[in-house]
């Protein structure tokens, strides 16, 4: 299985790097959520004009915001929240002409309705704590309806199922946790200032919707604060808009160089991506990036890429989120992640392979981890997660890791996944949930490139598959400058930079 060889992949990987390390942000694009948040929390921020306007640009035809199907709702709330707050100030000049702003939350709050009415045949999706998330935002929504005039408006109903009990539980002080850093909007007037959220320069849970929350509705009395600087400039750096996180660096680092490693780049390549990585990951763990809440996916990622690139530590810190069954993601979880197993069991397995005096506490955990993982693939052969929309990236986490390190009991599901991937790509050679992505196809290139050897039944077959995505990549995926959101935060993003290594390291293990 081979891509073209007339392609300078040295270069491309080389120049990657050197934007990986220039820009801590993951390259994301804007965030409606985000925006929209600043513009009912933070109505004194500079660009206040220009995220409204962000706003009204982004809605699409029928009113809605965000992603395909249900995840469309929670940009969707936010959106219209934020354009009743606007239409709400007391005193001053609106950004917008108020007709443009009434009929834009009208349509958003038609779409909303329509949204929260399909959540009975169809389950909302799950984005990060969204069963807080969206009561907070119908709850704002309800309280400002009477500013659209004309007569009383019909309240908003939250989704089939969910209720505002677990959102009263984080305002009732569950917020005093680390975790709830990232999504501090909805805690309510107990954010602002909150001496347990101590800002990362300037930044709280690196979030700017949770950073202007931290600051309050009124503008603060030092405009050189930390804070106010940060806002400042990521409002001047999307033009109004910002983005639905503020870094995700040591994730997004440890990842690429895990990926491209994997993929037979050499290590001297990739070495400078680990230099500003936390130093004993193995002992104290990482978080995503400065300012998240420390958690076990970005340790076991970290843990994973210094072993492939010949800095190996013992993965000690991640004993504490052994749940026996399976490992957990975060203290306290409330829905387990496939990939997140997976990826621990990528780095317990590293471990491993150096054979360790505690080899027997490791093999224990990594029968455990893969038993789990087997138990939860779909009956078509394909595995789903929480942090990403796309069941391409987690059949390929899920499955690369089980081939890796527990091979033998997996043959079975492995295969599944084979014959899954094999009928599901698209004519034009690409895969992907909704339409043809250079991201997915990338997944699963790396995933039938790894899955299928010479001898295979399959191989073959598998070999025309791989050629068909190399071609679609090579067209469509190598100069892209935009790409679907398929990652999971509040609402769904896309990180370029990471993206961009998928395929990269695709087209680079196909040429291998």
């Amino acid at each position: 299985m081979s891509a073209p060889t007339d392609v300078d992949f040295d270069r491309l990987v080389a120049e990657l790097v050197e934007r990986v390390l220039d820009d801590p942000t993951g390259a994301l694009g804007p965030s409606v959520y985000e925006t929209a948040r600043l513009v009912s929390l933070a109505p004194w921020l500079d660009g206040d004009a220009a995220r409204v306007r962000y706003l009204l640009d982004e809605q699409r035809s029928d009113g809605s915001w965000g992603g395909p199907g249900g995840y469309a709702l929670v940009p969707t709330l936010s959106a219209t929240e934020a354009l009743l707050a606007v239409l709400g100030r007391e005193g001053g000049e609106l950004p917008l002409p108020p007709a443009a702003l009434v009929e834009a939350a009208r349509r958003g709050l038609a779409a909303a309705a329509a949204l929260v009415a399909c959540s009975a045949e169809e389950p909302v999706p799950s984005t990060v704590v969204f069963f807080m998330v969206i009561p907070a935002l119908v709850e704002g929504i309800n309280a400002r309806l009477a500013v659209l005039g004309g007569g009383p408006v019909q309240p908003l109903a939250l989704p089939h199922g969910l209720t505002d009990e677990a959102l009263r539980g984080l305002r009732g002080g569950a917020w005093r946790n680390p975790l709830a850093g990232h999504y501090l909007e909805i805690v309510g007037p107990a954010a602002v200032g909150a001496a347990e959220m101590e800002p990362v320069d300037g930044v709280v849970g690196c979030s700017a919707a949770a950073t202007a929350a931290w600051l309050g509705p009124r503008e603060p009395a030092d405009p050189a604060h930390p804070s106010v600087r940060f806002l400042r400039q990521a409002q001047e750096r999307g033009s109004g808009a910002v983005a639905a996180m503020t870094s995700i660096v040591y994730y997004e680092r440890a990842w690429i160089a895990g990926n491209l490693a994997t993929a037979g780049v050499e290590r001297e390549v990739l070495a400078p991506l680990l230099k500003e990585l936390p130093g004993d990951v193995g002992r104290s763990g990482a978080p995503t990036a400065p300012g998240f809440a420390y958690e076990a996916e970005t340790s076991a990622i970290v843990l994973t890429a210094l072993a492939r690139l010949g800095a190996p530590q013992e993965p000690e810190y991640l004993w504490q989120y052994d749940a026996r069954s399976h490992f957990m993601s975060t203290i306290p979880e409330h829905e387990p992640s496939t990939t997140t197993n997976a990826h621990i069991l990528e780095a317990l397995g590293c471990h491993l392979a150096d054979g360790p005096a505690e080899g027997d506490r490791y093999r224990d955990a990594v029968a455990r981890i893969a038993s789990w993982l087997r138990d939860r693939q779909g009956p078509d052969g394909s595995w789903s997660d929480k942090w990403h929309a796309s069941p391409y990236f987690a059949t390929m986490r899920c499955a690369l890791a089980l081939h890796r390190y527990a091979g033998p009991a997996s043959a079975e599901a492995l295969g599944r996944s084979v014959d899954w991937l094999l009928h599901r790509q698209h004519e034009d050679g690409s895969w992907g949930r909704w339409d043809g992505t250079p991201e997915e196809t990338a997944y699963a290139i790396r995933t039938l490139l790894e899955l299928t050897a010479d001898g295979d039944a399959r191989s073959e077959e598998a070999t025309q598959a791989v050629h068909r995505g190399c071609a679609f990549l090579l067209k469509q995926g190598l100069d892209a400058e935009h790409h679907p959101p398929l990652w999971i935060g509040k609402e769904l993003y896309a990180p370029g930079h990471l993206v961009h290594a998928a395929v990269l390291g695709a087209l680079i293990a196909a040429r291998r």
